[in-house]
């Protein structure tokens, strides 16, 4: 009934990983079953993807306890709501093929609500979640594995090897500190400091900070790298402010500052017209005081605002 051989329809493969993660979860899977499982989840490194964000989403909308683990304390931070953050651990049968079988805990962080960015500490190294992101961990004795199934991470490695894997995509480092945003079929590294070492099925290649990384994966395709610029230490220093919280922006069009916080708050802004969208400001803020960047926006752009019910609308 599902196919093991390589596949492109994305829909199709949504649709194998739901009936596997609600199969698992339901009863143990039948020798046959779990091969075909096995099987599935071999032949293409995004039904694994598919599967992990699937697994997630199914117990965020009906969570069910289960066999799991202690996730690691967060740092210090904010109070927020914890009610959209879900911690569970996937099938050790997943795990054993992220990475080798003497592996000694695995588990699986889902922000899919919109909140601030989530901090970690886990095994000396530090992660930075940021909201509508996934990923699934795993460690054994020699290195930690992540799979990024969408969203922003922000990684720094200080101790303890890591590996990560987006799509068909391997990125290894020992001691580095980078960003990895995942947009559709493009991958967005910012190597702040250290060095990584990138594979793909066909190439491998090492980069040095401080750059920016433009990867494209398409369905049909190996990973290629597309473009590779030197980043900045100013913009270094802007780019990394999401994971305190705070958005700064360098002569942003108002489109750019508005999609930003549209990502941590309930309350969607809105622009009536394309000439406002592409007035330009400048400015520091918490992503989380959405009001405040509206009313110093309107302030900056001698425009208006005005709020209903679950929008904030900018005008002239």
């Amino acid at each position: 009934m599902y196919s093991t051989t390589y596949q492109t329809d994305g829909q199709r493969r949504k649709e194998d990983a739901a009936h596997w993660v609600a199969l698992t979860d339901a009863r143990a899977l039948l020798p046959d079953e779990q091969k075909q499982l096995d099987d599935w989840l071999q032949a293409d490194t995004r039904n694994l993807g598919a599967f992990v964000q699937a697994k997630s989403i199914y117990h965020a909308l009906d969570y069910r306890s289960g066999q799991h683990i202690t996730v690691p304390v967060p740092a210090p931070s904010p109070p927020l709501a914890r009610r959209h953050f879900l911690t569970a651990a996937c099938a050790a049968g997943v795990a054993a093929l992220v990475a080798p079988k003497a592996i000694t805990e695995h588990f699986s962080l889902r922000h899919r609500g919109r909140q601030a960015p989530q901090r970690y500490e886990w095994h000396g190294n530090q992660i930075t979640v940021d909201a509508r992101s996934g990923a699934y961990f795993s460690s054994t004795q020699h290195h930690d594995a992540i799979l990024i199934a969408d969203g922003r991470i922000g990684l720094q490695i200080q101790r303890h090897p890591l590996h990560v894997t987006v799509g068909t995509m391997w990125l290894g480092s020992k001691k580095a500190d980078f960003d990895i945003s995942v947009q559709g079929s493009d991958v967005i590294v910012a190597l702040y400091s250290g060095a990584l070492n990138w594979k793909s099925p066909d190439k491998s290649l090492k980069f040095t900070s401080p750059n920016i990384l433009l990867f494209s994966q398409g369905s049909k395709s190996s990973p290629v790298l597309v473009s590779k610029k030197t980043l900045p230490d100013d913009d270094a220093f802007a780019r990394k402010a999401w994971r305190n919280g705070q958005i700064i922006m360098n002569n942003y069009t108002l489109t750019e500052a508005v999609n930003e916080f549209n990502r941590y708050s309930d309350v969607q802004c809105l622009i009536a017209s394309p000439a406002l969208a592409q007035r330009r400001l400048s400015g520091s803020f918490s992503l989380v005081k959405l009001h405040d960047f509206a009313q110093a926006a309107a302030l900056l752009l001698n425009c208006k605002i005005r709020q209903e019910k679950n929008t904030i609308l900018f005008y002239s």
